[in-house]
């Protein structure tokens, strides 16, 4: 089958011919159609959080696909051959023709997507759920602060909360407003030209971080008493939660089809929306990388000057690698 691979930390991706992997008695060999593209896939690859986020070279990248399942292992009765499907994992590996994965994490692709839509989906939604929900702890009534809401975690977490009848502020550009009051955000901070913490006048009950450095560290100020802080970016200082009477995590995803399964109806009644910005080619993953280098100019080697050819992106949404 065609891969793209990452041969060494720091290196090029390689386009190539790889075997097509064998499953075992409990797995799912799954025909990827669309893959998509995420920060963590460059941090994986640069090597800079090795420690943390160690990966097997040669390593095939790629967190979350949509596809078609091709074979079942003798132990899975959930799922059968042409079952449309999508899903999130923690290994990678969705930068391929297949994939052999585990039927926990997978859930029945929305009739309503097309394969692009639905691989955006799995890593964003899913982060924003157990951020919200797993982590945060948010109920309906309380209030909500998402910092990076125009974001692809962020975008979902400002539809979840909003659905689950919480009231949603979000920090983001000023011109990102519109977009998020569309989705769902009561308030929208523009952070270029006002400091949240000085314009909040109510504290909330969630922080939902995005962002990390000064911007956590200063979430704490608007936080009510026995609320929650939780980041998706860096550990939570338990010195600070300690001292304002809150609690504090940094998440890291778990792929559950159960919770995929969730927002997959949510997905297919239309009460939660994909965005998906460009769409390429699986050959073309490493123009694909330099494209979303643009936010993240010092991962892989990476720049925004580095980016001739690349695809004009709108503002908002997902890149997703079209592999069938």
């Amino acid at each position: 089958m065609k891969a793209v691979r990452l041969l060494e930390y720091g290196g090029q991706l390689v386009f190539d011919d790889v075997p097509t992997p064998t499953i075992a008695r409990d797995e799912i060999l799954v025909k990827i159609m669309s893959t998509a593209v995420n920060h963590l896939d460059l941090v994986e690859a640069s090597g800079t959080a090795r420690q943390i986020l160690p990966i097997d070279l040669p390593w095939i990248p790629g967190h979350e696909f949509s596809g078609v399942v091709e074979q079942v292992g003798s132990d899975v009765a959930a799922y059968a051959p042409s079952d449309a499907v999508f899903a999130a994992n923690e290994t990678g590996g969705a930068y391929a023709e297949y994939l052999a994965v585990k039927p926990a994490v997978i859930a029945k692709k929305p009739s309503n997507l097309s394969f692009e839509e639905a691989a955006s989906v799995p890593v964003a939604a899913q982060t924003a759920w157990q951020g919200l929900f797993t982590h945060g702890h948010l109920e309906k009534g309380q209030t909500i602060l998402i910092h990076a809401g125009a974001g692809a975690v962020g975008a979902y977490a400002v539809q979840l909360a909003s659905h689950a009848g919480a009231t949603v502020i979000a920090t983001a550009r000023g011109d990102d407003e519109a977009y998020l009051n569309s989705i769902g955000a009561s308030r929208v901070i523009d952070y270029r030209e006002a400091q949240f913490e000085k314009v909040l006048r109510e504290k909330v009950d969630v922080v939902f971080d995005l962002v990390g450095g000064d911007t956590e560290t200063r979430s704490f100020l608007v936080l009510k008493e026995g609320g929650h802080l939780v980041s998706a970016t860096q550990p939570v200082s338990q010195e600070e939660t300690a001292r304002h009477r809150v609690s504090g995590v940094m998440m890291r995803l778990a792929p559950s089809g159960e919770v995929l399964g969730k927002i997959g109806r949510l997905l297919e009644e239309g009460t939660i929306r994909p965005d998906v910005a460009t769409v390429y080619a699986l050959q073309d993953a490493a123009q694909a990388w330099n494209d979303i280098a643009g936010n993240l100019p010092r991962v892989h080697g990476m720049s925004p000057s580095s980016r001739p050819g690349a695809a004009r992106r709108k503002s908002h949404g997902k890149i997703v690698l079209r592999v069938a």
